[in-house]
């Protein structure tokens, strides 16, 4: 087995059980302090992966310019919002529909692409939007019922506008992160990204913090009184980011994101063993059709 594959794989699992670990914080931290448990203590893991490749691999630090700070703030910014949408859509939604419903940002990119860079729609792809547009509105439904009225109803719904805000925020970060990361001086990808994750996870944590000292203080003394599982959600945040960087770093793009769909699968069986969530016929449906969509555009 090629190394790129158990590497994407262990990126997906650190990535689902990160965001479970959110997900169950959600009482005793609130909304904002379980999404800021991601980035306050990730910073000291990011830090040592950054330290361990520079160390190691002999490699001079990049240095960053004024187009790397542009793209790297507005990537980390747009990953907060995700954050916390991922987060409050867990109150309206189930743990896999709210996965599922930000994997919709592998579609919305595609449709930028197609849009603003002139990309090739030929019959695949447009299959694959269809069936992507359906799988959403599947999943937005209240229960199993489907009529006229009932889509109407559930597409103006607060956790559909949740899902797809967050879908749209995390299109946005991974934009924004790609950019930042080719805009470093030309050495090895895997250090650039690993320099642009340090950087970006520090703004991030320090930026949470100020907002949750200003905002919501009570919050933030329960994020750092709870810091073990903070720890923990912290380091499973550093091992998916690095895992990314590092698949894209040995293999192309679309089989490394075609591999990463197995968060599905893990988040499936999260739900099912670990939360004891039950999920409707019409939910399954809507994920095995997003995930088919998915993996048409990503194969095109």
């Amino acid at each position: 087995m090629d190394l790129w594959i158990p590497i994407t794989l262990l990126a997906a699992a650190s990535q689902t059980i990160r965001t479970a670990i959110q997900r169950k914080m959600k009482g005793p931290l609130g909304d904002y302090g379980a999404s800021s448990i991601r980035f306050i203590y990730a910073v000291p893991f990011a830090w040592f992966w950054f330290l361990l490749i520079f160390l190691n691999f002999d490699h001079a630090v990049p240095e960053p310019n004024l187009q790397f700070a542009f793209w790297v703030t507005a990537g980390a910014f747009s990953q907060i919002l995700f954050t916390v949408c991922l987060i409050r859509l867990f109150s309206y939604k189930n743990f896999l529909v709210g996965i599922a419903f930000s994997k919709t940002e592998v579609l919305l990119v595609a449709i930028l692409e197609a849009l603003f860079f002139a990309a090739v729609i030929n019959l695949q792809f447009a299959a694959a939007i269809v069936m992507g547009m359906i799988a959403v509105v599947i999943l937005s439904l209240r229960g199993n019922g489907f009529s006229v009225r009932e889509v109407q109803i559930s597409l103006r719904s607060t956790a559909t506008l949740l899902g797809l805000l967050a879908a749209s925020t995390l299109a946005t970060s991974v934009i924004c992160f790609r950019v930042a990361v080719n805009s470093l001086p030309e050495q090895d990808f895997l250090f650039r990204a690993a320099t642009a994750a340090a950087i970006s996870i520090a703004g991030q944590a320090l930026g949470m913090g100020i907002y949750l000292y200003i905002y919501r203080r009570s919050e933030l003394k329960a994020t750092l009184r709870l810091w073990k599982i903070g720890l923990l959600a912290g380091f499973f945040a550093s091992i998916s980011t690095i895992g990314w960087f590092g698949a894209f770093a040995l293999h192309t793009v679309a089989p490394v994101r075609a591999v990463g769909q197995s968060e599905l699968l893990f988040a499936l069986g999260i739900t099912l063993f670990v939360f004891r969530q039950r999920f409707t016929t019409s939910e399954l449906l809507g994920t095995l059709l997003l995930t088919g969509s998915i993996l048409l555009v990503i194969l095109n």
